[in-house]
């Protein structure tokens, strides 16, 4: 069972899951509608109709893993939608047409589009279904008005599916970025810091230097213990905007820790990266001193952990040097 949600645990595999999953359950409601109404027109036609459509929920299920990341997976799947809704159009034709209860077979894909498509997609697929049902309305004499309610009727449910769908990918995109956010601060956390950084060091040459400064405070547990956590809190929050003031726009600022921060420099070589700090140094003097380390690649490493680590060796040897100049600092 591990196994099995491990495999499927990408909302992607999901959704292609999904798809897969109702295509088989479509065809085979169809099927069961073809055994019952045997003696009408066509049934061995449609019975191979429906099983092929069956066999493709079947395989694109046992190949949704592959699928997630496959190249051009996306327009398999948009195949796969093309492909079923053609196969209800041309089972509701030789059942009779529109007004057959095989074209009902149309509510499926139209509610999988709905769900499992970006908008502009899924315009166009809702487009291309309505016009494949349209086709199958020439066929076959429907009850007056059949059509016209049918058609309403799938229409209200994609628009009201396709909204749900939107406001439920709204709140994935909220919840991921909040998973990357400090809550105190409102900075970068250390998964957030990663996710944005290894993009940008994977681009980083001696052209195109990228810088890390690793930084802390002095003497924040005195802070806590004298003033209270709440001041604490407070002066964290007051660091960080203060870093984003103070640093360029393009700047990563992370609290990853404590009084502990890393922050990313895309574009600063060692001295810009010097001077930058400098610049931080002096901005957060107002009131609170800290140490600072700095680290640049592809110079001092090819990766955030390797960078990390010279920075922290620098944020220390600096905590030392201030200590013999100033006197004893705690940490």
């Amino acid at each position: 069972m591990e196994l099995v949600v491990k495999r499927w645990s990408s909302g992607r595999a999901w959704r292609i899951v999904l798809s897969g999953a109702m295509g088989v359950a479509a065809n085979a409601i169809a099927l069961a509608y073809v055994a019952m109404t045997w003696g009408g027109p066509h049934r061995g036609a449609m019975v191979a109709l429906y099983a092929a459509g069956a066999l493709i929920g079947v395989v694109v299920i046992a190949a949704a893993q592959t699928l997630t990341t496959a190249r051009g997976s996306r327009l398999i799947m948009l195949a796969v939608g093309v492909v079923s809704t053609v196969i209800v159009g041309v089972g509701a034709v030789l059942d009779g047409g529109a007004g057959s209860p095989a074209a009902l077979g149309f509510f499926a894909p139209s509610l999988l589009f709905a769900v499992t498509c970006p908008p502009r997609v899924m315009v166009g697929m809702e487009a291309m279904l309505v016009a494949v049902y349209a086709a199958s309305a020439w066929s076959g004499t429907p009850p007056p008005g059949y059509i016209f309610v049918n058609l309403g009727g799938m229409l209200v449910i994609v628009a009201v599916c396709s909204l749900q769908a939107a406001m439920v990918a709204a709140q994935r995109r909220q919840l991921h970025e909040l998973a990357q956010l400090d809550p105190l601060t409102g900075a970068l956390n250390r998964r957030g810091m990663e996710q944005k950084a290894v993009p940008l060091l994977s681009s980083a040459t001696a052209d195109q230097p990228l810088s890390v400064l690793c930084l802390d405070f002095d003497d924040f547990k005195l802070i806590n213990d004298t003033q209270g956590h709440a001041a604490g809190d407070q002066l964290l929050r007051w660091a960080v905007q203060t870093a984003l003031l103070t640093l360029p726009m393009d700047a990563l600022v992370a609290r990853t820790g404590g009084d502990e921060f890393i922050m990313v420099l895309p574009g600063h070589a060692a001295a810009a990266a010097a001077a930058a700090g400098d610049r931080l140094r002096t901005a957060l003097a107002a009131r609170v001193g800290i140490s600072c380390g700095a680290a640049t690649a592809p110079d001092d490493g090819s990766d955030l952990a390797a960078l990390v680590a010279v920075a922290d060796e620098r944020l220390y040897a600096d905590k030392t040097r201030r200590r013999a100049s100033r006197g004893a600092l705690t940490v």
